[in-house]
């Protein structure tokens, strides 16, 4: 008689793995995707009821709070560079994702689409975003001394 296969339900009272689950799971040389996805599934629930998760932990809150950070101005300088590159050229985005590369102060990147909008010229651009400007403290085309 052939033996039944076990299989076991996850359930949010028992968010535990499926025996389908751990048998994947143990015969992996590397963690899959599935299985990854898994322990998380787990961990969350677990965490929920609990009222434990990753934010409990100052550490960890720290460095998703930092990779946070980094992802937001990362997505910011890469807006910045197409936008660049629709208005001016590519080589203009190039050499503002050079200038931007490190880049992650809110207000720098700000200026930056600032200058996009504002600016002629991509070297114009360029030079303003280089020198930290914001452009306010040049003349502006058609802005005129009251007294001429």
């Amino acid at each position: 008689m052939a033996k039944a296969k076990a299989k076991t339900t996850s359930t949010p009272q028992r968010p535990g793995w499926t025996a389908e689950e751990i048998h994947a799971a143990l015969n992996e040389s590397t963690l899959s995707a599935r299985t990854s996805a898994v322990l998380e599934r787990v961990g969350t629930v677990l965490g929920e009821r609990e009222g434990a998760g990753p934010d409990h932990d100052p550490l960890l809150r720290s460095q998703r709070r930092r990779a946070f950070e980094r992802g937001r101005a990362e997505g910011e300088r890469a807006l910045l560079c197409r936008q660049a590159a629709q208005k001016f050229d590519e080589d203009t985005a190039r050499q503002l994702a050079v200038l931007l590369e490190d880049a992650a102060d809110p207000d720098r990147l700000t200026r930056a689409g600032i200058g996009i909008i504002e600016c002629r010229t991509g070297p114009e651009l360029l030079a303003r975003v280089a020198s930290g400007s914001d452009g306010r403290d040049r003349a502006r085309p058609g802005a005129g001394d009251a007294h001429s």
